[in-house]
């Protein structure tokens, strides 16, 4: 199995990615003893400060920690895994979280997690912390997939975020294919989101992944990548429509009982985000997307709808059959390219290609 490298960044490599199986990458090892730190809220207590208390302390609570898991989370430990596309961050982070012998534990894509914190703000009366008493009340490991701040009003909300989950001590994993410095890249609004970035680098063991290759360019054969991209296609779209309701109604082709048929207008020329996406998603795990038009005259709403379709099916193994005008690397070549350009057409290369 092609193993990613791996660099560490400022921080040492977490507990939270402490191996059991055989695939282990042998780049991610066990913390050494004087690998660990006592950790606040408010940042690494430096050695000369902790007093009596330091090793004596942390030797008492190794001694009367739990034993009835195998392998148990630590709740200080958090990692913040960044790198290129397709290098196997995902990967890593599936593994700590499969490794990871507690019941109380959660992962999710951002896009996903993002809109359902909103939501829950809202039903508790812009209350952060009882909407993430309801979202992660409980939870003891926490990984978060392709983490990402591209707009001001998210990066005032992810500060708070931040701040609240350091404050609950739960452990935490997260994936991003930019470093810290790199979140809110905007100039203009940049040094409002220095606190948070100084608190990931405080209390997470920032780590790059970059192997040099992008492994999704090898194809692949279940879920997202087992699907295909068809260019010249001249089958045309369905007459009927199929109404999905909820929240917010979706108008598709038609809904079988394995696949959901759809126009690329249907999907990504409404007004539909990430939760609409994953609804669909948990309906069929299987979709056929029809007459995607040349990727290069998209407008810059349906190209950004476009690419968190991609995100999310991929994310939840959706095989997607797209019947397309012309190349998917044509994308890049939109007046306004999508956010994340490069992970969108790394996990668009994944699919097989035929026409």
């Amino acid at each position: 199995m092609l193993q990613p490298r791996i660099r560490r960044g400022h921080g040492r490599t977490s507990r939270a990615l402490r191996q059991t199986g055989e695939d282990a990458p042998p780049a991610v090892r066990r913390p050494r003893r004087g690998d660990v730190r006592r950790r606040t809220v408010r940042g690494t207590e430096p050695r000369d400060l902790r007093g009596r208390r330091g090793r004596r302390g942390l030797r008492a609570r190794r001694r009367t920690a739990p034993r009835d898991r195998a392998h148990p989370v630590p709740r200080a430990s958090r990692a913040y895994l960044h790198g290129p596309a397709g290098r196997g961050k995902t990967w890593l982070m599936d593994v700590a979280f499969a490794a990871a012998g507690t019941p109380h534990k959660r992962r999710v894509h951002f896009h996903e997690f993002f809109p359902a914190l909103h939501a829950a703000i809202f039903r508790h009366g812009h209350d952060l912390e009882a909407a993430l008493d309801e979202l992660v009340g409980g939870l003891e490991l926490l990984c978060f997939d392709e983490f990402h701040v591209h707009d001001v009003a998210d990066g005032v909300l992810v500060r708070r975020l931040l701040d609240a989950l350091l404050a609950r001590g739960i452990a935490i994993v997260v994936t991003s294919n930019y470093a810290p410095e790199q979140l809110l890249p905007n100039p203009l609004f940049h040094g409002m989101f220095a606190p948070a970035i100084a608190a990931i680098r405080a209390h997470f063991d920032v780590i790059e992944v970059d192997g040099g290759a992008d492994h999704r360019e090898h194809g692949g054969t279940g879920g997202f990548a087992a699907g295909s991209w068809i260019t010249g296609s001249a089958e045309g779209a369905p007459s009927g429509t199929h109404v999905i309701r909820g929240e917010r109604d979706i108008v598709v082709r038609d809904l079988d009982e394995v696949t959901l048929h759809a126009t690329f207008a249907d999907v990504c020329e409404q007004p539909l985000g990430a939760a609409d996406y994953a609804r669909l998603a948990d309906l069929r795990g299987r979709w056929r997307i029809l007459t995607v038009p040349p990727l290069e005259r998209l407008a810059a709403s349906s190209a950004q709808r476009f690419a968190n379709l991609v995100d999310v099916a991929a994310d939840r193994g959706v095989r997607i059959d797209f019947h397309a005008a012309g190349p998917l690397e044509a994308l890049a070549q939109a007046p306004v390219p999508p956010l994340d350009l490069a992970r969108t057409l790394s996990r668009l290369r994944s699919l097989h290609r035929a026409g």
